[in-house]
């Protein structure tokens, strides 16, 4: 979680950021979704498209993953199914992904998914700067 903006063992915040993430569901139809592994049933993630306020042109394609099921391929796998959605179903011709420079796990990822690097933009938060990788629709 420590690349993940906001983080608090505060329950009040984790009722705020989940009020976000419905509110989030009610007005565009789309956002995060738990991720659960297929064979056993566990929850093991959450991610999905939703629009970052750091980035509010594109949908971010974002993913957190249990350190216990990390090494596994999971975030690749998650990434590439929010990739299909977005771009299939909800029919965006670009989308981002937004990590600081120092996850270079989430990183490869996004370069593995094809994503670029775009530009950097600050922190809302007053953190690190931002990297927003992008990667557009094929045009098939």
């Amino acid at each position: 979680m420590r690349y993940i903006a906001a983080t608090t063992d505060d329950p009040a915040e984790t009722d705020r950021a989940l009020a976000r993430w419905a509110a989030h569901w009610d007005e565009r139809g789309f956002g995060l979704v738990a991720v659960v592994h297929r064979e056993t049933g566990t929850v093991v993630g959450r991610g999905g498209p939703q629009f970052h306020s750091a980035w509010p042109a594109d949908p971010e394609i974002g993913w957190a993953v249990d350190p216990e099921w990390w090494g596994r391929g999971i975030a690749t796998e998650m990434g590439g199914a929010f990739l299909e959605w977005t771009f299939g179903e909800l029919g965006f011709r670009r989308v981002v992904s937004i990590t600081v420079e120092a996850n270079l796990a989430s990183r490869r990822v996004m370069e593995k998914l094809g994503f670029e690097l775009l530009t950097t933009v600050s922190s809302p938060t007053g953190g690190p700067a931002l990297w927003v990788h992008s990667q557009e629709a094929s045009l098939d």
